[in-house]
């Protein structure tokens, strides 16, 4: 690294969790999050998200391996690294009997902060999470959606350098999801984020990086542009317009080129699937000049299946059935 490059906000190397010497909650992962990152944190239930929030937090100590924030090593007294981080755990809990204005003036006196300096830093942040009409109500009447955005805000007071939130989605309705992706893009633009979520579509559009964990294993860890790759890159849509008769004879001249797997008409649309190693610029260059020979207009072409989730899927099956080939490679072969 260049003696004028910024520290990784995050880095982690050899990482293990053991809980109570038996249970391997993480095992040997080493991750870095570089400044400007939005990693998307994704991983079934039991995969290790949440003791991978809490080691980077400096909540747990780590059983072997070491985790870095901000190019300091991060640990259970490391108060003055936590003072950077806003965190959001799933599901936030808030003194019922406060108000909004009431706890973030609290918050901010925990962080040392003025009162002449929580004043507009409390206004500023009230407006930005659009909770004015409600800064004066008990917490205890919120919605979820509310409580979300207050939780946004609490996260906010210190203005942290990296912003850590554990299902910051979870339980809200369309509007207000929507309302908080928005806020996300937002801070994106000047923060570096953390983002642990069982809704890949938040992922797919909010995120630019992701590590994918399994059974407190890291299977994947990379752009999202490297997973989404990863999966059916040679299958498309393409929607034809033209006479009918055209298109069903391009349909059989593109049928019968050796790279492609099959291609299907549905209501003048044509699904097309090439092998996986061929290039497919090549075939795609062929198949339009073939409609471009039959008069049939190309209207648009997609990838099919270029999805967070599908990619995440697949990632998680492939790695189930490694599993299980391990597992029956190392039985005892039967009298």
């Amino acid at each position: 690294m260049a003696a004028d490059a910024p520290a990784l906000v995050v880095e982690t190397s050899h990482l293990t969790k053991i809980y109570q010497d038996r249970q391997i909650a993480l095992n040997d992962l080493s991750v870095a999050v570089e400044p400007g990152a939005v990693m998307g944190l994704l991983g079934p239930n039991g995969a290790g998200k949440t003791t991978f929030l809490r080691l980077v937090l400096g909540l747990h100590s780590p059983t072997a391996g070491w985790c870095n924030v901000f190019g300091r090593r991060m640990h259970p007294n490391a108060a003055d690294l936590r003072r950077r981080i806003g965190y959001i755990p799933t599901n936030p809990q808030f003194p019922r009997g406060m108000t909004p204005i009431e706890y973030l003036d609290y918050i901010g006196r925990l962080f040392g902060m003025t009162r002449e300096a929580r004043k507009p830093k409390l206004a500023k942040l009230i407006r930005a999470v659009d909770l004015l009409p409600q800064s004066g109500q008990p917490i205890s009447n919120f919605t979820p959606g509310m409580t979300a955005r207050l939780a946004v805000a609490s996260s906010l007071i210190n203005d942290p350098d990296l912003l850590i939130w554990d299902e910051p989605t979870h339980g809200l309705d369309v509007e207000a999801r929507r309302g908080m992706l928005e806020l996300i893009k937002t801070l994106a633009a000047e923060k570096s984020m953390i983002l642990s979520s069982h809704n890949l579509s938040d992922i797919d559009e909010v995120c630019n990086h992701a590590a994918v964990l399994n059974k407190g294993h890291l299977i994947f860890h990379g752009s999202l542009q490297e997973l989404k790759g990863r999966i059916r890159k040679n299958h498309y849509e393409l929607d034809l317009e033209g006479d009918q008769k055209n298109i069903t004879k391009s349909v059989q001249q593109v049928k019968a080129m050796k790279e492609v797997i099959s291609a299907a008409m549905r209501h003048r649309r044509l699904e097309l699937k090439l092998t996986d190693d061929v290039g497919n610029t090549g075939v795609l260059a062929m198949i339009m000049q073939t409609l471009f020979d039959n008069k049939v207009t190309l209207v648009s072409v997609r990838s099919v299946g270029a999805q967070t989730e599908t990619a995440y899927l697949d990632l998680v099956e492939k790695e189930e059935q490694r599993g299980f080939a391990r597992l029956f490679q190392a039985m005892p072969e039967a009298a």
